[in-house]
């Protein structure tokens, strides 16, 4: 195997471990932020656990959390940036994925005859 191939192979390996990790925060924070709710509701539903100046809440096992990037309601770009910084990061993933297997494919192919 040419040596041009070998450091391709890895090179879209190490792309694909950046992607990952810029997939993995994105999705601790989209996460909980699909499942926000006001503070008016929280309010209702776990009364006297709740502070008023909250701007939305998250429930965690059962024990409400202040979210303060608000709801998807409330916050649609910063939900829609932090969407598409998840889809890049998992898409990039895959296909980072995809091409290094490919290239290794290829390899053995042209290796086997």
């Amino acid at each position: 195997m040419a040596v041009g191939r070998q450091m391709r192979r890895e090179g879209w390996f190490v792309i694909g471990v950046g992607c990952f990790v810029l997939a993995c925060p994105a999705f601790f924070a989209w996460a909980p932020w699909t499942t926000a709710i006001t503070v008016a509701e929280a309010a209702e539903r776990y009364p006297g656990q709740i502070d008023p100046n909250w701007r939305a809440v998250t429930v965690n096992h059962g024990r409400p959390a202040e979210w303060r990037w608000g709801t998807a309601a409330e916050n649609p770009l910063g939900f829609a940036a932090c969407s598409l910084i998840l889809a890049l990061g998992v898409g990039g993933f895959f296909y980072c994925a995809y091409r290094s297997w490919r290239q290794q494919r290829d390899g053995l192919r042209l290796a086997n005859g």
